[in-house]
């Protein structure tokens, strides 16, 4: 028999679901602060002007591995709305703001060289900004989780606020994964963390102002795909490699139709470094769940496993 009402994050939690390896996947990401009230499919459900919407879905479709997200604080600013531009990369990952005082303004954005970095006008930011899914018409999850983590989070900011962009911590529309509220998303380095609770959520903070990574909850880097997210916590776990810069992402090969080869090699100072090689696997899990709180039926879920790891040596090439 079918449950009448559940939270499918209580439900993935009660499973002991492993959340490593499900980060949504995306280089470039264009945060737009709108801050009405988000519909079910937030771009498309909301106000902006026809010509802003197909813009903005041309945006998404042309460039490669790139993400829309509309972004709000809790209260109403007096403040022009503002966009931000993400650019997730391994190295040097960035973030630029822009402000907007319509938003047809982002009709006259060259989105793509805008993600390529080729495009002036944007006030670089040098402190990091904190995604948190609110977005309950999409799943009452992330009213229900994510918006005490934001309250929690916008609590703790006051001592590290900056003057670049009016603050660090926002709510965001549906980051994927509802079964994993609250969701953390922790930019630039596009580093998402599943069943967030606010003390961890502090922790979270703090480990990456600190330039280091939580493995706790951790889902994945954003520039990753899937099998490389979860080879990189593998690694990670046993290395207890936690610096952000530790490892370099090198290659990955399918060695089956569920398993792959992932190559890392260790950033150290110096001439050469260790290289690490996870060989994982997809599986299904054992167990079945609703993994969103409109679903209709229960169903299994990919949970990566371990197959093999092993340090081969030096790699001469680390820059």
């Amino acid at each position: 028999m079918s449950q009448t009402f559940f939270y499918c994050s209580d439900l993935s939690r009660a499973s002991g679901e492993r959340s490593f390896g499900t980060a949504s996947v995306g280089e470039v990401w264009l945060l737009v602060e709108y801050r009405e009230a988000w519909g079910t499919h937030a771009l498309e459900d909301s106000a902006l002007p026809a010509a802003v919407k197909r813009h903005l879905n041309n945006f998404c479709q042309t460039v490669p591995r790139a993400r829309l997200l509309f972004v709000k604080r809790e209260r109403v600013r007096p403040e022009p709305p503002v966009c931000f531009v993400v650019r997730c990369r391994e190295r040097a990952p960035s973030i630029e703001r822009f402000e907007l005082h319509s938003y047809e303004d982002l009709l006259q954005f060259d989105l793509a060289a805008l993600a390529a970095g080729g495009a002036p006008g944007g006030v670089k930011l040098e402190t990091p900004l904190y995604l948190v899914c609110t977005h309950g018409k999409r799943d009452k999850c992330c009213a229900k989780f994510g918006y005490a983590l934001y309250k929690s989070l916008r609590a703790g900011e006051a001592t590290v606020d900056s003057d670049d962009g009016g603050g660090r911590v926002w709510q965001s529309s549906h980051v994927g994964g509802d079964r994993f509220a609250a969701n953390l998303v922790c930019f630039p380095h596009g580093l998402f963390y599943a069943h967030v609770t606010e003390d961890a959520g502090r922790r979270i903070v703090a480990e990456y102002a600190r330039r280091r990574l939580t493995l706790e909850g951790y889902r994945g880097r954003a520039c990753y795909s899937y099998p490389v997210q979860a080879a990189e916590f593998f690694i990670r776990t046993e290395t207890n490699l936690d610096a952000l810069d530790a490892l370099r992402y090198r290659r990955h090969e399918r060695t089956g139709e569920r398993s792959w080869r992932v190559t890392f090699v260790e950033s150290l100072a110096g001439t050469g470094a260790r290289i690490h090689e996870a060989h994982v696997a997809a599986r299904p899990s054992e167990f079945r769940n609703y993994i969103t709180c409109g679903a209709a039926e229960e169903r299994r879920v990919i949970q990566y496993a371990l197959e093999d790891y092993r340090v081969t040596g030096d790699d001469t090439r680390v820059e």
